[in-house]
């Protein structure tokens, strides 16, 4: 922020002689000083206090936040910043300002896309009513694991992946793809976005969700935890957006990243330093694959033969295998040695020819398509 620097730069100043602008500058440079001093000192708010009031009013679409005392910059910072991960309905937020006297702090925050608070109070408005759709229409499943499931699968047909606010720089260009409203409402995000979107109504369901931001694939991305039945489980719901069409069934998610442990889903993944709470993620209980019969502890002909019966009509189908030998086991024996074509699918099919697609992120997953 401004402020930290502002000492520094002052100091340079008087080093180097200056004019009396110059000083002007290094005395107003002491007295903000001075007065951050005093309200870490005088200071009557605890964090909890101050991210409270900052976390309601900005929810309230207020740009202007007024403490009646003495607030340090850091607390205010700590609580602005705070609030991408913890409150995924504070949508509008970008760049700030914090001004403090001896006797009140101000924050001052500026809206994506320069927006008055009575036009991001109708947003809103917008907002919580489709939120209220989706999770009216998620909370339909008769186990936490259906819930979340069909949440995962409504964001996922409802909102498009922004891959020109993916590229871009200008905040006027990114506008809301990185936020709940963006997902939600515009029905076009970035993986910010839809992780928002998930916890803001996950959320609502009951369920304790949040975002992690870090790296994955050597870019910045955004994904999602959940606690179920007392265990953690990651999910990515930007990287299953990838649906496929399929002839008889329509619209056909992916669920390759839903409910993971540790172990697979941290892989190619690092979490950056400011995320405030980082969970682990040991169980693979409510996994996809597991809870659906796709989940093979070694490889063997005959079970992959009664899994493509089962799913002939779906154009194909994953299935995850436990350990990494018994996936290249698979791989070797049913595409690189063709026992592919022994299987019942592949014998009353002649016409169509099978493919699998590389396992990227080695989840130990074999992905089988018939054409």
């Amino acid at each position: 922020m401004k402020k930290s620097l502002i000492p520094m730069i002052a100091a340079a100043i008087m080093l180097s002689g200056c004019g009396l602008s110059d000083i002007k500058e290094v005395i107003s440079a002491k007295v903000d000083e001075k007065i951050e001093e005093h309200s870490i000192e005088k200071g009557s708010y605890t964090q909890e206090q101050v991210n409270e009031k900052i976390y309601k009013e900005l929810a309230e679409c207020k740009r202007k936040i007024v403490f009646d005392g003495v607030v340090s910059t850091e607390m205010v910072q700590n609580a602005v910043y705070g609030a991408r991960y913890d409150r995924p309905d504070i949508f509008w937020t970008g760049g700030f300002t914090v001004s403090t006297d001896y006797s009140t702090t101000t924050l001052e925050c500026d809206s994506v896309n320069d927006l008055d608070e009575k036009t991001l109070a109708e947003m809103k408005a917008d907002m919580d009513e489709a939120l209220d759709k989706v999770v009216k229409e998620a909370s339909g499943g008769a186990t936490d694991f259906d819930k979340l499931l069909l949440l995962h699968d409504k964001l996922i047909e409802m909102c498009n992946y922004d891959y020109k606010a993916a590229k871009a720089t200008d905040s006027e260009d990114i506008g809301f793809a990185g936020s709940s409203y963006g997902c939600l409402v515009e029905h076009n995000a970035v993986c910010e976005g839809y992780a928002q979107a998930f916890s803001l109504a996950a959320q609502k369901m009951g369920f304790e969700c949040g975002m992690v931001c870090g790296m994955a694939r050597n870019e910045k991305h955004a994904w999602n935890y959940v606690k179920i039945d007392g265990e953690y489980y990651w999910l990515d719901v930007t990287w299953d957006e990838n649906a496929t069409e399929n002839n008889e069934l329509g619209f056909v998610p992916m669920h390759k990243y839903f409910l993971l442990d540790d172990s697979r889903f941290m892989k190619n993944r690092t979490v950056e330093s400011d995320v405030p709470f980082v969970p682990e993620c040991s169980s693979m209980d409510e996994n996809y694959y597991v809870k659906n019969g796709l989940y093979l502890e070694s490889y063997s002909f005959d079970e992959i033969n009664s899994l493509m019966n089962e799913h002939c009509d779906e154009g194909g189908l994953d299935i995850m295998f436990a350990d990494r030998e018994s996936y290249d086991e698979a791989v070797e024996d049913l595409m690189k040695n063709g026992s592919i074509w022994n299987t019942d699918v592949m014998k009353s099919n002649v016409d169509k020819k099978p493919g699998y697609f590389p396992d990227e992120d080695k989840l130990g997953i074999l992905t089988i398509s018939i054409e």
